[in-house]
């Protein structure tokens, strides 16, 4: 059976790990997460240079590793590492920070010197040993995803690419243009990061209007409006958690017509192809 995302509404833990004056509240927030419902979380070895892998692993401890089988875990392999024989050591020191056994999903983080072919090798070298359970990429444009594609048929992967981690959200649409659709047509899914616009969207003056007529806060109709995409998957970072609450409620939500009419007036979609946002 292939792989796929059990829910479309996960946590973030980007800018995670920073601070050791923040580590009580981020594991706390990590840790409430799971007991809410959340059952995907993303992370990578860049972030807080291994200290939000660190702080999962926490958090899984608080609440009982018996919770490790209802996750889904997701962490990212920076290009720097992508070697064959890199890949499996960062993913193996990843997989040992959070004492989870196995990673669902582990993605090259952005494009770096290493052939595809090598960074691929060792995906594949990692699931035949069951440390992972699929992979993908991150921050890859539509040309990008296809020349990986054509890589993973060269070494002859008897597994498929399940996702690509893209920024995606109200005020970043311009991967409507050609990367989604692209996405869509190979059966890959969107995993959507920073869907808040990377907080911007909290406090949008006209969105807030929209959100406040649907009984809805900004976050609920972003995050929303991100999942209305088929398989699409969102992942917001929040340590706070009334906002872990209010952002997932957002995974069951359906917007209607004219409330996405509205969004597409303040918002407007692309008329042409444009660079890859990345933040």
């Amino acid at each position: 059976m292939s792989f796929q995302f059990q829910c479309r509404l996960g946590l973030g833990t980007w800018q995670m790990g920073e601070s050791a004056r923040s580590e009580a509240q981020e594991i706390t927030a990590i840790a409430s997460a799971i007991e809410m419902g959340y059952q995907l979380i993303d992370t990578a070895e860049m972030y807080g240079s291994g200290q939000a892998e660190t702080l999962i692993g926490k958090a899984l401890q608080r609440v009982g590793k018996s919770t490790r089988d209802h996750l889904q875990i997701v962490s990212k392999v920076l290009p720097s590492n992508a070697s064959t024989k890199g890949t499996i050591t960062a993913c193996e020191r990843s997989i040992r920070r959070m004492g989870c056994d196995y990673l669902d999903c582990y993605l090259l983080h952005w494009q770096g010197s290493y052939s595809y072919e090598a960074t691929l090798e060792g995906f594949i070298k990692l699931q035949e040993r069951g440390l992972i359970r699929s992979y993908g990429i991150s921050n890859f444009d539509a040309p990008d995803v296809n020349d990986w594609l054509v890589a993973e048929r060269n070494v002859g992967s008897p597994y498929k690419t399940v996702c690509n981690q893209a920024y995606y959200a109200l005020n970043a649409r311009g991967i409507e243009y050609d990367l989604i659709p692209f996405l869509q047509e190979k059966g890959m899914a969107l995993m959507a990061y920073s869907p808040l616009g990377a907080g911007a969207l909290m406090h949008h003056p006209q969105l807030s209007v929209l959100a406040k007529e649907a009984g809805l806060t900004p976050a609920q109709v972003a995050l929303a409006w991100v999942l209305r995409q088929p398989n699409a998957v969102a992942i917001p970072k929040t340590v706070h958690s009334e906002r872990l609450k209010e952002n997932l409620y957002a995974a069951n939500l359906v917007l209607d017509d004219a409330l996405l009419k509205a969004l597409d007036q303040i918002f407007a979609p692309p008329i042409q192809k444009k660079p890859l946002m990345v933040i």
